[in-house]
């Protein structure tokens, strides 16, 4: 989190502003919060006079001591804020002096400047630093608020989800909504000890998941054999509790979310312990359950923006066909960015299916987009510069069936000034070899002559490419014209931007027949890949993950693609690579089962891409899953067509989920965690291979929040203490800023230099 201080001086009696980036990306201001701060116009501070209370403010500074010393507050919510006096005094005489009063967190509360009082905001709960200032000489001491906050009953927000245009559904991630309040009676059942019901379960979230901060609450799904009256939502951790009770939402009451403000509160008040999360539930006045799951809470918020197809969507309509009616559906590329309620339409429009944009790849720094433009032709290719959203195509052109699809799925190098042509046969047909060429500005895409590839093995076919986030490295599944290229094996090659040379093609996994390796994608610290493992081929496209049941009306049997996420770190010369599943995000063991081919939800994940910028200790990791969403979205998995199968009142369960994983995890580990559904994304459409990337980079002056977002690489305060992008090298570092070794970073080693960026390499 960002916190400023204010500093008294000796000599001057000058309150200034000292910025230090942190890690929540919000902007809290600290300090003066009271009502007496300020200047009254005199050159001193108000209640601030020299020699006032017998004390020489010209004699030598004397240690002062703060009281009272590491307090505990507790504030509920609708009750009277809570107070509590500060007085400096000198240690050796005890004589109270006029001290200037600041705190490190304002959000927690403020302290009166000249009067030392403390009154908590009521806003988060959590751990404050207070410091006194005074003739040279200062002493801190600890504010700790434990914040309780009772709700009954909750405003009803309007679900956008199926007829609104875009949206995901209440609170961006369906359900039926909050309930009403209930009777003090109810609430009295449901604060009783409950009886367990042997159908009672919950289905999402999952036990064990890591949020991070800044995004939007999930939704609370359960299964039970009956509809219950009313719920108790139980929310506990060190500085912050929840009890909020509800009535029933809908005739089966079968979810409800965690209200916005709250779900807030607990991210902010966190500082690193666990969160438990119980329900309880009422009917015919007994309470029943409790259904309990503990949660980690990352330090940080997600960064970036995450580009995605979908299918279905209704932001650009370029389909005919739809059911029930034969309506318009589209498909284009979409945009979710952290705290985003709706998805933004990036690529794609109105017409015929020449304005269909989806098989897409993005550069790693959010600058350059590439999409086909043309799912007739197949051959033509669009560039699309996310700083402009101005479109450009790509030539020369594919150039005929024998060069159909030389610019798809392309691993564009994380600068966006060149990219390597996927070579693998993901159309059923594409045989040109991998080219790499360069991103030019202007009427065309591309440049007209291909760039040298160095050290490229004669005739050798990579498939579905990625470079690493520094560049240094390009992994791809092995598919031909090389020793074990089978279409199945994981490979990589080192690159140096300078020379366009390739290093020498290293095997790095191949797995168990019959399976086949794909999609990979390095992690932010470049010595680790994560990638699907296909255990069920669809027997119709190398690397689709549809099924024959989507392709036709009616649909033929389903023979669906199944995978898995495994990662393999990438080792050092005469080193072993060691490939692992990850057992934890797919769901092994602990994903809810159900019909319609359901019954092996930890197989349906698929098409992995992780955020360049890692945050709060972890890397972040998007990718596609068919497993069950819940209640909300149950459908067959690879029912997803919208020409095939009725998706307005019905969700698909093709939808993007999210992942974190451990930094710097030893080889043969599992180093996921439980996954979560990316809110905001279109609850009625099919929406898969999501791209995560930063946001294209603003310049100097502009506002900013942290330092990833500027392309100086700095975020510092301006002579008016706003936050502002800087190429100017500071002293040191903070998270999310730009660094060229871990020694660049403040407070290392709780910070380390991770892909160029400051950041925290555990969680705390």
């Amino acid at each position: 989190m960002r916190r400023i201080y204010a500093v008294l001086t000796a000599s001057s009696i000058v309150l200034a502003l000292v910025a230090a980036c942190g890690s929540d990306g919000d902007s809290l201001f600290s300090g003066g919060g009271g009502a007496d701060g300020g200047d009254d116009g005199s050159g001193n501070l108000p209640g601030f006079s020299p020699g006032e209370g017998g004390v020489d403010l010209d004699a030598e500074a004397s240690p002062i001591e703060l009281t009272p010393a590491d307090q505990t507050l507790t504030y509920v919510s609708g009750q009277p804020a809570p107070t509590l006096q500060f007085t400096a005094r000198i240690i050796a005489t005890g004589q109270v002096v006029p001290a200037a009063f600041t705190i490190d967190r304002g959000e927690i509360g403020a302290v009166g400047l000249s009067s030392g009082l403390f009154t908590a905001s009521g806003t988060v709960g959590g751990k404050a630093r207070v410091t006194a200032t005074w003739n040279g000489t200062a002493a801190s001491t600890s504010i700790r608020i434990k914040l309780k906050v009772v709700e009954n009953g909750a405003a009803v927000i309007p679900d956008a989800g199926a007829d609104g245009g875009g949206a995901g559904g209440n609170g961006g991630v369906g359900g039926d909504g909050p309930g009403g309040a209930v009777t003090p009676t109810t609430i009295a059942v449901l604060k009783g000890t409950p009886i367990a019901a042997p159908d009672l379960a919950l289905l999402y979230p999952y036990d064990a998941t890591v949020w991070p901060r800044g995004i939007l609450a999930p939704l609370l799904m359960w299964r039970a054999g009956v509809s219950y009256d009313a719920v108790l939502i139980e929310i506990k951790e060190d500085n912050f509790t929840y009890e909020g009770t509800f009535a029933s939402n809908a005739p089966n009451f079968k979810n409800h979310p965690i209200p916005q403000q709250a779900w807030k509160q607990m991210l902010s008040s966190n500082e690193g312990e666990e969160v438990t999360v119980s329900l309880k539930f009422a009917k015919d006045a007994v309470a029943y359950g409790p259904l309990s799951v503990k949660w980690k809470v990352a330090s940080a918020p997600l960064k970036g923006t995450v580009y995605y197809n979908s299918y279905g969507t209704k932001l650009a309509k370029n389909y005919p066909g739809a059911k029930p009616d034969n309506a318009r559906f589209g498909g284009a590329t979409l945009a979710i960015r952290g705290g985003s309620t709706d998805p933004t339409l990036v690529a794609g429009g109105d017409g015929d299916a020449t304005y269909c944009r989806v098989c897409h790849s993005v550069a790693a720094n959010g600058s350059k987009l590439i999409t086909q433009r043309d799912t007739g032709d197949k051959r033509l290719f669009s560039t699309y510069d996310l700083t402009s959203g101005a479109e450009t195509p790509m030539t020369p052109e594919g150039g005929g069936r024998s060069n159909t699809n030389k610019y798809s799925w392309p691993a564009i190098y994380p600068d966006g000034t060149m990219f390597l042509g996927d070579s693998s046969a993901a159309d059923g047909s594409h045989d040109t070899p991998n080219q790499l060429y360069q991103t030019v500005s202007g009427t065309t895409a591309v440049a007209a002559d291909p760039l040298p590839m160095n050290g490229w093995p004669a005739g050798f076919r990579a498939a579905f490419p990625a470079f690493s986030p520094d560049g240094k490295s390009l992994a791809f599944t092995m598919f031909a014209g090389a020793a074990g290229a089978d279409q199945k094996t994981l490979g990589i090659m080192t690159f140096d931007k300078a020379t366009h040379t390739f290093g020498p093609l290293t095997e790095l996994h191949r797995p168990a027949a019959p399976n086949t390796a794909l999609y990979p994608a390095f992690l932010p610290t470049n010595k680790g890949i994560v990638f699907h493992v296909e255990t069920r081929y669809n027997t119709r496209d190398y690397g689709g993950t549809r099924s024959d049941a989507d392709t036709s009306d009616p649909p033929k049997a389903d023979q669906g693609t199944r995978a898995e996420l495994w990662w393999v770190n990438v080792p050092a010369a005469g080193s072993p690579a060691q490939a692992t599943r990850l057992d934890k995000l797919n769901g092994v063991g602990y994903l809810p089962t159900g019909p319609d081919a359901h019954d092996k939800d930890a197989e349906l994940n698929y098409e992995p891409t992780v955020n360049p910028v890692p945050s709060g200790g972890y890397a972040w990791v998007v990718f596609t899953s068919r497993r069950l969403y819940g209640n909300v979205a149950t459908m067959n998995p690879f029912h997803s067509d919208p020409r095939y199968f009725d998706l307005t009142q019905e969700a698909t369960t093709k939808k993007l989920w999210v992942a974190a994983i451990d930094l710097n995890a030893a080889p043969g580990t599992d180093p996921s965690h439980p996954a979560f559904y990316l809110p905001a994304q279109e609850l009625l459409a099919g929406n898969s291979r999501g791209y995560w990337v930063v946001d294209p980079c603003k310049a100097d002056g502009n506002a900013c929040e942290t330092g990833d977002e500027c392309c100086g690489g700095f975020c510092r305060p301006n002579q008016s203490g706003a936050l502002v992008c800087s190429n100017v090298v500071p002293t040191c570092a903070q998270e999310f800023e730009k660094c060229a070794s871990s020694a660049d970073c403040c407070n290392s080693p709780s910070f380390q230099c991770i892909n160029g960026r400051c950041a925290t390499p555990a969680p705390k």
